[in-house]
């Protein structure tokens, strides 16, 4: 992804303006591997005539919409197609990157939504391994209702988990009972949420044809200002495929861009400069207290980013938000991080080198949390974390009080023990650490 674009998504994010729109091909990159449209034809067309009815015209073994419409005809959509043929278990497999991107964005309301024709449940399945209570959306009304927590990930055509039946399969389902009413309240949430916002359409031009339609109706009206599609196939491909998407990004005054790249690739790239940019700022925000304080001008290079893998990143905001593992990042924006700005300048004055976990100075791992409001005895016992978790010499709680007062008394446990481990390395405030380290 060109450095222009991500620019301009990244401030669309700070600025609250951006949607991003997720189709199947999200889903088909490593190690996720969902199938294409003829592959899920094929295998429910194979099972159907080798159990059911060998004489089904072999013309269906490839198009899923027209096979599918078949059993409509029949009146066993649901109870047949979609409750028998479907292969769901090819739905099943583990999220990748573009996923985990799409997620954190939610938590965080990076993204003020998400819109999804996908099935699976890997986004929800990203998110909920970091730790949040994670729910998605089937029509407008619960995507309000979800809005309260997070940003909604409106999935407006079905779900694996959630009313399978009710899944979109062929077009005549679009004006019957459900879907017709969930794609009425998710017009009516739209209009009123997501009107002139930027548009980023991730892996939607897939051979999933009649999902392009979907979208297309879904979409109608919302007037974006940008449109920003991220799809492998080139521009006569996209148009072709999806005649009304493509008429929508290339609307009066709609800045259209197209990143012809892996969806799930390009997401991640903009989900590391995301978590950098929040790490730059957690930096920025000691600067000047640093200088005062040591009288010492800020060298530039101690206010970058490292510049680590997506996990690693994530691990680091999280400390940088006072949350231990196994509890999600949720800030889009660094929050009372002027002390812990301040001590990691001061490591990095020190000649501390960078570690995946925070520093290493003079033989000693060092991991910087922030403790901002935080007493430090208490805060120590919130991060009694896995024993998986690499274990630091030290522990510096940047903001928190230390107060004579005990944390909770927990027993010391050991790698594959049943017993809690005790919170990893000698725990100290601001000013004991500096005492400790000499710097």
């Amino acid at each position: 992804m060109q450095a222009e674009t991500k620019t301009k998504l990244l401030a669309s994010m700070h600025a609250g303006r951006l949607v991003i729109v997720c189709g199947a091909g999200l889903s088909m990159a490593a190690p996720s591997n969902l199938p294409a449209a003829w592959r899920v034809a094929e295998a429910s067309f194979d099972k159907y005539t080798l159990e059911t009815d060998p004489t089904c015209n072999p013309v269906l073994r490839h198009d899923l919409e027209a096979f599918a419409q078949h059993f409509v005809g029949l009146h066993t959509l649901q109870s047949v197609f979609i409750e028998s043929l479907v292969p769901w278990q090819m739905f099943v497999k583990p999220p990748n990157a573009g996923h985990a991107a799409v997620a954190d964005f939610l938590v965080t309301r990076a993204a003020v939504a998400a819109l999804s024709a996908n099935y699976d449940m890997l986004i929800e399945q990203s998110a909920i391994a970091n730790g949040f209570d994670f729910q998605n959306s089937l029509d407008g009304d619960e995507a309000t209702t979800r809005f309260r927590t997070q940003g909604p990930l409106l999935k407006f055509h079905g779900c694996a988990t959630r009313d399978r039946l009710a899944t979109v399969w062929a077009p005549s389902q679009l004006t019957e009972p459900p879907i017709a009413d969930r794609i009425a309240k998710s017009k009516t949430w739209m209009a009123a949420n997501l009107r002139q916002k930027d548009l980023l359409v991730v892996g939607f031009w897939s051979d999933w044809a009649y999902l392009n339609t979907l979208l297309g109706t879904v979409l109608d009206g919302l007037a974006p200002l940008s449109v920003t599609v991220i799809d492998l196939a080139d521009a006569a491909a996209l148009q072709a495929k999806a005649p009304d998407l493509w008429a929508l990004a290339h609307g009066p005054q709609v800045q259209f861009t197209h990143v012809q790249e892996s969806g799930a690739e390009a997401l991640a790239e903009l989900r590391k400069a995301f978590s950098q940019n929040y790490l730059r700022g957690v930096l920025a925000a000691g600067k000047e207290a640093f200088e005062a304080v040591t009288g010492v001008a800020c060298d530039p290079a101690w206010l970058e980013p490292p510049d680590f893998d997506n996990e690693t990143l994530y691990s680091l905001r999280r400390d940088a938000e006072g949350v231990p593992a196994g509890r999600p990042a949720s800030r889009s924006k660094p929050s009372q991080c002027e002390i812990l700005g301040v001590f990691h300048l001061l490591l990095r004055q020190a000649g501390a080198a960078l570690t995946g976990s925070g520093y290493d100075l003079a033989g000693r791992s060092i991991r910087v949390v922030n403790g901002a409001g935080a007493v430090l005895s208490q805060l120590r016992t919130k991060f009694i974390e896995a024993p998986a978790i690499a274990p630091t010499d030290i522990v510096v709680a940047a903001g928190a009080t230390s107060l004579p007062l005990p944390g909770s008394v927990v027993r010391p446990g050991s790698a594959g023990s049943f017993i809690r481990p005790t919170a990893m390395g000698d725990w100290y405030d601001l000013d004991g650490a500096r005492l400790e380290l000499g710097i």
